[in-house]
């Protein structure tokens, strides 16, 4: 039972260190618009829509900033 912890640690780590050190680097954005039905539609940078959603996002969040419905961090 301890070689198989001792296995399940290690390929753990070995995992983590993979993923870390080789994994893929840079931002992960995306815009998701979802439905009251439970769907969703995912924009991934550089898609068609992408930016329009996503500034119409970023000033909804300044203007709840303002009106003082998000706190800031």
């Amino acid at each position: 039972m301890r070689r198989l912890l001792r296995f399940a640690v290690l390929l753990g780590l070995t995992v983590w260190a993979w993923r870390f050190f080789l994994g893929e680097r840079g931002p992960h954005e995306r815009a998701t618009a979802a439905y009251a039905d439970g769907s969703s539609l995912v924009l991934e940078p550089g898609s068609a829509g992408f930016e329009r959603l996503a500034a119409v996002a970023r000033s909804g969040l300044v203007t709840a900033a303002d009106r003082g419905h998000i706190l800031p961090s």
